[in-house]
């Protein structure tokens, strides 16, 4: 029987430490809305996987992990032997196509003057129009063949789409890359000049804020320049003053300084 009271006892005072964690939990959150101080978490702004739509082997690898790039920069290049070889294949067959067509136009103005003088019958003269919007229609088709080509010569060279910091590159000179039903991941880029710092505010806050306000932020001890990006509609938590809702605020990095993912940045929102 003592026993059994030893352990219900101990179970209670287990139950007490339990609850009293939680509130400390919730009284510092609260504690901290009340101060005017959020704490805020870095992430990235915009991060991208890039790939290549058109199949090929790797030719080059221009980039490494960590390495900055601006918008423009090439990043993965494929062999393009074979992309200038279709190109030059379609060239010839759209200078041809063009060379029938103006053979065409050339007959159809025969057969219009001969068709006034009638000289030509109705028959004829349909033949010779119809011979036109063939070669027309030949014409169109290898510019259109020539525009692919062009297009997935440009395509086989995989370019920044902005400045930012390579995080991985996943390919290999010589490597085989596919990409006819869905295009391979070649390396991720993320922008490393505006970071988004995640956190939870209450009801009143969220309603004193609005897209494109200043905030003072400090990062690291340091003054950063902040703005409101975007305010949660729907609670993303809760505290012992009532649901928290997500705010995303905008860091502009300082020029040359490298901020990384998962720190923590202090908003003083009052």
């Amino acid at each position: 029987m003592k026993q059994f009271k030893r352990y219900a006892l101990a179970y209670l005072l287990g139950l007490s430490l339990s609850g009293a964690a939680v509130a400390a939990d919730v009284s510092a959150q609260g504690a901290e809305q009340a101060s005017g101080d959020v704490s805020a978490v870095l992430a990235w702004s915009q991060k991208v996987e890039l790939g290549t739509l058109v199949s090929g082997v790797v030719g080059e690898v221009h980039v490494r992990p960590g390495q900055a790039v601006t918008k423009g920069d090439t990043l993965i290049s494929l062999d393009g032997r074979g992309f200038s070889a279709q190109v030059s294949r379609r060239q010839a067959g759209y200078e041809h196509a063009k060379a029938a067509l103006e053979e065409a136009e050339r007959e159809d103005e025969r057969a219009i003057e001969l068709y006034d003088r009638t000289v030509l019958s109705d028959f004829e003269r349909n033949q010779a129009l119809i011979g036109l919007h063939a070669a027309q229609a030949v014409a169109e088709a290898a510019r259109a063949d020539l525009t692919e080509a062009r297009l997935n010569l440009e395509r086989s060279v995989l370019t920044a789409p902005f400045d930012g910091l390579v995080l991985s590159v996943g390919v290999s000179p010589g490597q085989t890359i596919v990409s006819e039903w869905q295009s391979q991941p070649l390396v991720t880029l993320a922008n490393n000049h505006v970071y988004h710092a995640h956190a939870q505010i209450d009801a009143a806050r969220a309603g004193r804020l609005k897209p494109g306000d200043g905030v003072s932020a400090t990062l690291r001890g340091e003054s950063v320049q902040a703005s409101v990006g975007y305010i949660g509609f729907e609670p993303a938590g809760q505290s012992g003053q009532g649901p928290l809702y997500e705010l995303v605020v905008e860091i502009v990095a300082v020029e040359g300084e490298t901020l990384r993912v998962g720190e923590t940045v202090t908003l003083h929102l009052d």
